[in-house]
């Protein structure tokens, strides 16, 4: 294969996310199919963007910057390197929530076109994910599909991060729903997965607590000094499909930090009471895969304008509940269980 000489830029070079896994991707990349030049770009060199990448070519943007951030960045690219030969890669949150995602994709849209964008989520380049699609497991008499995200450590000190993230915007709109669109559409392919989080949606009422949980571990409040925080360290959602396949069948996505394991799982139960499980496991070079697949445009690794509006729709009314009651967060032991937690009363 052809190596590729576009050359890879990453704004947000001196974050956490550039420094413990795409420095470290791109390198093997690198040894593997790409001779292109690997620039890093700080806030502080936005005006010399046209000194510092030279290379004539494709160029391939990769934006590990807040969210708040990418509108402005995209359109210095735009002034500074016009449209043709640029991807785009961007890392969640894409948005805050449904109105500040939509603000997002309409503001990229203005400069680049779709196929130009590579929104990043690294579960889907996976390999234990790709077991999903591969081995066979009978889609009948199915009673719940469960998946969930467990994590022993907990915010690690990212005060600032998880304050204005949480375990629903972290965790639940990208990973957890896109896992669970590759189970229900049986496919990687980003119109299929787009298509089953259509017919995704929460039925109840989410202020009676039943069908959506939220908490957080003890001491969070200290750890980031604001002892009125509503921040959720833990998050359990049920959803139902209206496709007509998937009829009756319940889903549960959770997910949790300073849990009893660690363990990401989807789990398949049958009305006979078998199950069918898959192991997501920790995988340190699935940002090569990631940034290899931007190269080679491999859209079906990332996640589409479409699939990132649906998310947030799903969890729409979620958000809004939440914003007006505070009365439903489980305050939990550190090294409890996903099963304590949901069961916990308030």
């Amino acid at each position: 294969m052809r190596k590729s000489e576009a050359t890879y830029i990453i704004f947000g070079a001196s974050g956490d996310l550039s420094r413990r896994y795409l420095m470290p991707a791109i390198k093997q990349v690198k040894a593997l199919n790409h001779e292109g030049a690997v620039v890093h770009v700080s806030r502080k060199d936005y005006r010399n963007l046209k000194n510092l990448i030279t290379g004539k070519g494709e160029k391939i943007f990769h934006l590990a910057i807040p969210p708040e951030a990418v509108s402005g960045v995209i359109e210095i690219i735009s002034n500074n390197f016009g449209k043709d030969d640029i991807k785009i890669m961007l890392e969640k949150p894409f948005g805050k929530d449904l109105k500040s995602a939509q603000s997002l994709v309409e503001s990229i849209d203005r400069y680049f076109l779709e196929d130009q964008i590579y929104r990043v989520d690294h579960y889907l380049a996976k390999r234990s994910m790709q077991k999903v699609i591969e081995e066979k497991w009978r889609k009948e008499n199915i009673a719940n599909i469960e998946i969930i995200a467990s994590e022993k450590i907990d915010i690690e000190g990212r005060a600032n991060f998880y304050e204005q993230t949480g375990a629903l915007k972290d965790f639940v709109q990208s990973h957890l729903l896109e896992m669970l669109s590759v189970v229900l559409s049986g496919s990687f392919e980003t119109v299929r997965r787009y298509n089953a989080l259509k017919n995704l949606e929460v039925v109840c009422d989410v202020t009676s607590h039943e069908c959506v949980k939220r908490g957080q571990y003890e001491g969070y409040r200290d750890e980031v000094s604001n002892m009125t925080s509503m921040t959720e360290t833990f998050v359990s959602i049920n959803l139902v499909s209206n496709d007509p396949v998937w009829r009756g069948v319940s889903m549960t996505l959770s997910t949790g930090k300073a849990m009893s394991e660690k363990l990401t799982q989807i789990k398949i139960k049958y009305r006979d009471g078998s199950k069918k499980i898959f192991n997501i496991e920790h995988e340190p070079d699935a940002y090569e895969r990631v940034i290899s697949a931007a190269i080679l445009r491999n859209h079906d690794l990332f996640i589409s304008s479409g699939e990132v509006l649906e998310t947030w729709r799903i969890l729409d009314a979620i958000q809004k509940t939440w914003e007006k009651h505070q009365d439903d967060l489980i305050i939990y032991k550190k090294g409890s269980a996903i099963d304590e937690v949901i069961n916990a009363h308030i």
